[in-house]
Parts: structure tokens; sequence; C-alpha cells
């Protein structure tokens, strides 16, 4: 899925320039493929200090830490309590257990620049609304996950 995504990033998309956020990093591997791949800046954003530490090892590793943010906190009350930044590029993969992944599509959409792209990973039966604001680039499904690049206009 990941080379998909960065395959359709490419299409539309000089990631060389982007500055990138991503939420519910985890393992942070969509953050960083983001920066091995040229972008200027990204941001990473999970509870989980572990998973953190784990992205700063790497970076440290790397000498890539000068264009890296890390935030541990939760994403919903950090995304509510921050002045949006405008981003190019939005990763956004909530934990499945999470029962409306549209929320946080909602609350991501003022952090994106004009024509700046989403990719929205969900479970399948999780559906969202999309306003008009926001278009369905591409999307995919693998098994039981769907995912898609939105666009906002």
């Amino acid at each position: 899925m990941r080379e998909t995504v960065f395959n359709w990033i490419r299409q539309d998309l000089q990631i060389h320039n982007c500055s990138v956020l991503d939420l519910f990093c985890g393992s942070g591997v969509l953050g960083l493929e983001a920066l091995s791949r040229g972008a200027v800046s990204a941001c990473f954003v999970d509870q989980n200090i572990e998973c953190l530490n784990y992205i700063k090892h790497l970076l440290s590793r790397l000498k890539s830490m000068q264009r890296v943010e890390l935030i541990n906190e939760d994403v919903s009350i950090w995304l509510q309590s921050r002045f949006p930044t405008n981003y190019d590029l939005i990763f956004l993969d909530p934990p499945f257990s999470f029962n409306n992944p549209g929320t946080y599509f909602s609350l991501v959409k003022p952090f994106v620049k004009k024509n700046g792209l989403i990719y929205l990973e969900k479970e399948r039966s999780k559906s969202i609304s999309l306003d008009s604001g926001v278009e369905c680039w591409k999307s995919a499904r693998a098994g039981i996950i769907e995912y898609g690049l939105y666009r906002i206009l």
C-alpha cells in the first residue's frame, strides 16, 4: 500500500518541496518515507512515546532531526488546541477501533494548504462524508482496509 500511495502522490505533488504531518504516526513509516523522498519537513504526532522514541532514534542515526518535530500528545487534543499550520500533505491513519474516522478528517482539513492532500486509511466498513471543499482524488482497497488521497479545494 505504501508504494501505491507514494506513486499516487508523485503524480500530483512535488514531494521534495512538501511539509508533511503524520498523525497517529506509529512507526512513522509514512512520514519517514516522505522525508526520504525529499520532504522539507515532517511533524509526527502520536500519544505513544515509545513510537516517537523509535522515530527519534532512526532520525538521529540518519542525522535528519533538524527537519522534524515530534509531538507526544493525543491527536484530537493536539489538533483542537493548535493554530492550524499549512501542510502540503497529511497522513491520517487512526486506529481501526475509532468509530468515526471522518471526525479526524474534518479536524485536519484546516491544516492543509489549498490543493494539498490528505491520505486517509480506515476500515472499509466505516464511511466518511466529504464536504464541498474536498474531493477524493484516488482510492483503493486491500482486504478490510480502504485508503485514499483527498484533495483540499
